[in-house]
């Protein structure tokens, strides 16, 4: 007989499940290589496990050594897509590793969750 005592622990793990278990994740890839441009359309940008009560999303842009290239506050898409060409930042011009962030963000402008994912360019 299964004491009712020896179950709290499991209910309470599965209640109770901890932050990381559905943690924010983004994924991109590049197109093919364009030429050096001033302003670069993004290519489209998948996010999973947005958290509720998500209403903007703080896109950021950066190169290897932190290198800011741009980024732009924008409503959340309800369909986990940044639309490739929807956003205008400074173009790769140089071989390297380029990192996507994104930091969800409440109605409140509290931030919620940070995801980054990171390609190297030319793909």
């Amino acid at each position: 007989m299964i004491r009712f005592s020896s179950l709290l622990p499991i209910s309470f793990l599965i209640i109770c499940s901890p932050a990381w278990a559905d943690e924010m994740k983004i994924q991109f890839a590049f197109g093919p290589p364009r030429p050096c441009t001033t302003v670069f359309p993004n290519p489209e940008i998948k996010l999973k496990s947005v958290p509720p009560g998500t209403s903007t999303i703080v896109v950021r842009f950066r190169r290897e050594k932190n290198y800011e290239m741009g980024g732009q506050e924008i409503p959340f898409p309800s369909d986990n897509i940044v639309k490739p060409e929807s956003l205008r930042t400074w173009g790769p011009c140089n071989s390297g590793l380029y990192t996507y962030e994104i930091i969800a963000k409440s109605s409140t402008g509290a931030a919620l969750a940070k995801a980054e994912w990171s390609e190297p360019y030319p793909p």
